[in-house]
């Protein structure tokens, strides 16, 4: 999967040599975006039944490199049509960070940054990169099967160490970050509410050529409310831990990913969840047909509101890094989750994703 992810990214996202806006020798432009379509089946349900497009993103993603040592990249994005004068979408920075480069081995990082946690969140917004519509709810957006926390936050704002090489001659890659975390009360891109930092670290090894295992870690301490809404002298706690496996093959490939975690607040019970997403796609040339399972518990001490979510779905490349996606998406839980609430429905999605 690794492999596919860097093929995919250099045809899709950073070397699209036809369409790649080149300013010189110090300035590269790329980018992607995504259209996206999805109706809900059946009259009950938590999706759309509408029917409705949707202007997912536009990112453009900017490399500039002032010295053979640095590097300043960003990745702006306009989301679901932006148009901020009637309040509508998101104008936001992805990332935007500047890069030292000490040897492959280590680089050093400051500013905005994905968090590196499993496979999909360090390439969450550049839908070229992956099968499917969207990324697994069940281990990377679990508030939409009824986490009221997830995993790890999207962002983190701080610096980071990373790098990469041949261990035993096969590939091993790292991250480790440290940040400001999230917070509901201050912007955490801007400060942090209290003197806790977050820390992520991620690792990637390539046990055969085409098989390769990861870990990946998450924890911070961030500010509890008040009955009144306001910051309080609390903190709770939050552990995550995963682990993923990926093959890519010729003929066909598979994921799979484990994470789970807790969440230990200063003035309550602390609890645990889970997340599963496993799955496996043929390889036959531009068309790639995937089946994916996910599934995920909020609370394992509760016996009845755990949710999952079964996939099938057809990536066509209709021409250089221009995709046509679309799948079924069936979602079942239990009369407990919070989010779902027992309620079965199916929702079609499609979308069509690009990078220049």
């Amino acid at each position: 999967m690794i492999k596919r992810f860097v093929l995919m990214g250099v045809a899709a996202v950073l070397a699209a040599a036809p369409a790649q806006a080149q300013l010189g020798d110090k300035v590269k432009i790329n980018g992607y975006g995504s259209l996206e379509f999805e109706k809900q089946l059946q009259d009950a349900g938590k999706g759309d039944p509408n029917g409705s497009f949707d202007s997912d993103g536009f990112d453009l993603v900017l490399n500039v490199l002032p010295s053979e040592r640095v590097r300043v990249a960003a990745d702006l994005t306009w989301e679901h049509g932006a148009a901020t004068e009637v309040g509508r979408g998101n104008v936001a920075v992805e990332y935007a960070f500047a890069e030292f480069l000490v040897s492959d081995w280590l680089k050093l990082r400051g500013g905005k940054m994905f968090v590196p946690f499993g496979l999909y969140n360090e390439i969450h917004t550049a839908k070229p990169l992956f099968l499917s519509v969207k990324e697994p709810f069940a281990t990377d957006k679990t508030d939409k099967l009824g986490s009221p926390i997830r995993f790890f936050p999207r962002w983190g704002s701080g610096i980071s160490v990373l790098g990469g090489g041949l261990v035993f001659g096969r590939d091993l890659d790292y991250v480790a970050q440290v940040s400001n975390g999230e917070s509901v009360f201050v912007n955490p891109f801007e400060q942090d509410d209290n003197g806790t930092k977050a820390f992520a670290a991620r690792v990637r090894y390539h046990v055969l050529a085409q098989l390769a295992l990861g870990v990946s870690y998450y924890h911070d301490r961030f500010t509890e409310p008040t009955e009144d809404g306001e910051p309080g002298d609390g903190r709770a706690t939050l552990a995550s831990y995963g682990v993923t496996a990926s093959w890519d093959g010729k003929p066909a490939g598979a994921e799979v990913a484990y994470l789970w975690g807790s969440v230990d607040p200063s003035q309550a019970d602390s609890y645990s969840r889970t997340g599963l997403e496993a799955m496996v796609w043929g390889n036959f040339g531009r068309v790639r047909p995937y089946v994916r399972y996910e599934w995920h518990d909020p609370n394992r001490g509760k016996g009845d509101d755990a949710a999952s979510i079964l996939i099938g779905g057809l990536n066509v490349r209709l021409e250089g890094s221009l995709f046509l996606k679309a799948e079924l998406d069936r979602y079942a839980s239990d009369p407990g989750n919070p989010k779902l609430k027992g309620v079965d429905y199916t929702e079609f999605k499609a979308s069509l994703a690009y990078g220049f």
